[in-house]
């Protein structure tokens, strides 16, 4: 498998930590939004015909297996954001089940897996038998997806795929959520410049892919907050430690034994830790239940 493929990309930095059994209309946008990938994959690696800034499926076969029977009225050539508004307008199940392709390929192939949601962990979920599983991406390859990304963005050699990912995260609103916001501030003067670089780019960060409707997300590609499940949750501790480092430390052996990959990244009032490449905050708390205190730790997203 390509280790270059827009799609994969997308994926590995986008569903990591996501619900595998999917919810509603978050999910369904989401599907949308990986089968927009496979095409600007297919356009950036020009396996689409091209002529006066339009686009058509022509006859590669690339093309025509992922979106010729699903696109069967559009065969000429259409501007970028026809190609956008007819993928928006997709059924649920042709997103879905191209969605279920991809992650069962990623999957085989050792990229991602499947494990227990950290949902699970939490004190309310555990109560009541509530099962969920999430995808998690490779360790490495999101690492590295992660820094090619942000090395692209700093030392200013985007190449048009890379500036289709990042539209795709933040039209999903994942971008604020993979990169912290000093790090986001590093970029902006980079992505404000990045419009002029050529034709295909100017169109791109021009388009909107309207699965749902959409609010205002970021100054560069101005895109739409995707509806966020609850991030924080309560996991108990067998019974009150006598400081912070030994609870936190308490919840760390939890989340391993249900296979959790945890990493402590800073220590202090507030430490930080990575579950399943995701930065979460740690916060010794105490939740009353019924007519008991139950010891444990909130763990909440980490923003910065």
């Amino acid at each position: 498998m390509s280790e270059n493929l827009l799609t994969d990309r997308y994926v590995i930095l986008s569903f990591n930590g996501e619900e595998a059994a999917g919810h509603g209309s978050e999910q369904n946008r989401k599907n949308h939004f990986l089968v927009a990938a496979r095409f600007l994959e297919l356009l950036t690696d020009g396996k689409l015909e091209e002529k006066n800034g339009e686009y058509a499926l022509g006859k590669n076969l690339e093309a025509a297996e992922s979106f010729g029977s699903i696109f069967k009225d559009k065969s000429g050539y259409y501007p970028l954001q026809s190609w956008m508004d007819a993928i928006a307008g997709l059924p649920g199940k042709v997103c879905s089940d191209m969605r279920q392709k991809k992650l069962e390929a990623l999957i085989d192939a050792g990229t991602m897996d499947v494990i227990p949601s950290l949902l699970e962990s939490d004190c309310d979920y555990r109560m009541n038998g509530i099962k969920e599983n999430a995808y998690r991406s490779d360790f490495n390859r999101y690492r590295s997806e992660k820094a090619l990304l942000k090395n692209a963005v700093l030392k200013n050699t985007l190449t048009d795929a890379d500036v289709c990912l990042i539209w795709l995260l933040c039209r999903d609103g994942k971008w604020d959520e993979i990169f912290l916001p000093e790090e986001r501030k590093e970029f902006e003067e980079v992505l404000k410049e990045v419009p002029a670089k050529n034709a295909f780019i100017r169109s791109l960060t021009a388009c909107r892919i309207e699965v749902a409707p959409e609010k205002g997300l970021s100054r560069f590609l101005s895109g739409s907050e995707a509806g966020k499940r609850q991030d924080t949750i309560f996991i108990e501790t067998e019974t009150m430690f006598p400081n912070g480092e030994e609870c936190i430390n308490a919840v760390k052996s939890i989340l391993e034994s249900n296979g959790h990959i945890c990493e402590l990244k800073s220590t202090g009032s507030i430490p930080v830790m990575e579950i399943d490449n995701i930065l979460y905050t740690l916060t010794p708390d105490a939740k009353r239940v019924r007519v008991m205190n139950i010891h444990g730790v909130i763990v909440s997203r980490y923003h910065g």
